[in-house]
């Protein structure tokens, strides 16, 4: 049924170069589906996807605190050289645990729980995910496009949910049972997002790209709010075991919705309208193909650009979100209820922020007519700018408190507009291999590795957190300057690989 459609349109049969659709396709459906266009809940269940992948992801953050007994050895304890009087002044509270734990951490200085895990053994625990993550996420992309992103995404969720389950059973058998489930988890998280692309890909009018990919990956700020809002709430009042079993339970209770709501592909869907498919119909031509043109692929120098302006996200989203709370605990001498308002503020209006640069980005392509691609410099140059002088400003404000923190939500919600710059180029420039490019751009991560190590010896030698700010700064500044200059949207010629001539193809 949905082959003929799509011959049909391909052909342009139908007269007055419109698509015919075939007659069963154009019979009555149910009434109910008409009101709610499917594509608006593949993208509000791909919002709650994404939220649920963090919750699962950062929870043990938070309950680790309750989990263990010992989160922070004296000899730690660090004031900077330039630390403000109102640090100094507090510095025997000085919030001294690992940059791995200070993300989520903003409740309590000292855990009480029963595990009396060392902080080298917390360390491995919390980061043996992104070991996993990492692997999986660069060919996640090419996993979704051979196995199906639907079912991808949804053996990703569902998996992590029961491993999300198990976390307090092999917390109690031994730390490095634990460390092993969340590397396991970190496997199965990987492909999820790359997944998510494909699915956006062909569920996306093009029109409306930007803001419903926007929406979508927007999840992952609003799973991070509620990560730091709610999950203190549950240790207190229900037990830290409720922040795993909550969050599995939520993941197994989201899989059966992604699968009865979403298709690989729109024109299978059996309860869209008719005025849907023909909306989508310009998304028939996208198919992910079983062959990839690698040669021609890893030729296509400007793709290289966006993987270097992730990378600047990347070292970004540490300096803000892991080593930003110790230095406004530690150098511009915050309480910890005000670290916590910064930074969950900060997330929440990044999460608004993102709907606005989506909807911006269509609206600049639609109603002023840029290209696509000056559409996305547009975008991207306004996050450098809001990133950029945030950052400056935040060291020029010096123990300013409050004009310190509206730099630093100022910097959070300019990382935001991401969203609708670079990560789109999967999308743009090749549709039909979304998945595998969107792989490719998780390289860029390892800036989140780097960032952390290269941060605390800025620290260690200087004396504070200046010199680290201005060169996360730096690097955003120069990554996004070659994006903007090298930046491309236009669809490449192999994108259609497997319908090139064969001597072509050289593979």
């Amino acid at each position: 049924m949905c082959r003929g459609w799509r011959d049909q349109v391909e052909d342009g049969a139908g007269g007055g170069g419109g698509a015919a659709i075939p007659e069963d396709l154009t019979q009555p459906r149910a009434r109910w589906v008409c009101l709610v266009p499917i594509r608006y809940m593949v993208v509000v269940l791909g919002l709650l996807g994404c939220m649920l992948d963090y919750l699962m992801r950062f929870g043990l953050s938070v309950a680790i605190i309750a989990m263990t007994n010992s989160t922070r050895p004296v000899s730690q304890n660090f004031t900077p050289d330039h630390a403000c009087p109102a640090a100094v002044n507090g510095s025997d509270d000085i919030y001294p645990v690992p940059t791995v734990l200070v993300t989520y951490v903003l409740a309590t200085p000292q855990g009480t729980g029963d595990f009396a895990w060392t902080v080298k053994e917390q360390g491995i625990i919390l980061g043996t995910f992104f070991w996993g993550y990492f692997f999986t996420k660069t060919i996640g992309g090419r996993i979704s496009e051979l196995m199906g992103a639907r079912e991808t995404m949804a053996v990703s969720i569902w998996v992590s949910g029961v491993l999300c389950l198990l976390t307090p059973t092999m917390a109690a058998i031994h730390p490095l049972a634990l460390a092993t489930l969340r590397f396991a988890m970190g496997i199965m998280q990987g492909p999820a997002f790359p997944s998510l692309y494909c699915v956006l890909a062909r569920w996306a009018p093009p029109e409306k790209l930007a803001t419903m990919t926007t929406i979508a990956f927007s999840g992952m700020s609003l799973g991070s709010v509620i990560a730091m809002g709610s999950s203190q709430w549950v240790v207190d009042h229900l037990g830290w075991q409720w922040v795993f079993w909550g969050a599995g339970i939520l993941g197994l209770i989201w899989t059966p919705f992604w699968i009865y709501f979403v298709r690989n592909s729109p024109c299978s869907h059996p309860l869209m309208s008719l005025q849907e498919q023909e909306l989508l119909a310009p998304n028939l031509a996208i198919k992910p193909k079983r062959n990839v043109p690698w040669s021609r692929l890893l030729r296509c120098w400007r793709f290289y650009p966006a993987i270097l302006a992730e990378f600047a996200s990347s070292w970004l989203a540490n300096q803000t979100t892991n080593q930003g709370p110790s230095f406004l605990k530690a150098q511009v001498g915050f309480t910890m209820g005000e670290v916590s308002f910064v930074l969950t503020v900060g997330q929440t209006c990044c999460w608004v922020t993102a709907f606005t640069f989506g909807q911006l980005s269509d609206w600049l392509v639609q109603g002023v007519h840029l290209k696509k691609v000056n559409a996305r410099r547009v975008i991207h140059l306004i996050a450098m700018v809001m990133i950029v002088l945030g950052l400056g400003s935040v060291v020029l404000a010096g123990c300013h408190k409050w004009v310190v923190s509206a730099m630093m939500m100022i910097t959070m919600m300019g990382s935001s507009a991401t969203l609708s710059s670079f990560t789109l180029t999967p999308m743009d420039i090749a549709p039909n291999y979304a998945g595998t490019l969107s792989g490719m751009l998780g390289i860029g991560n390892i800036g989140g590795f780097l960032a952390p190590i290269i941060a605390a010896e800025i620290v260690t030698q200087t004396g504070g957190w200046e010199a680290s700010m201005l060169v996360c700064g730096a690097v955003y500044f120069l990554a996004g300057v070659l994006y903007l200059v090298t930046a491309t949207a236009d669809v490449q010629e192999w994108n259609d690989y497997e319908e090139l001539p064969s001597s072509d193809e050289g593979e």
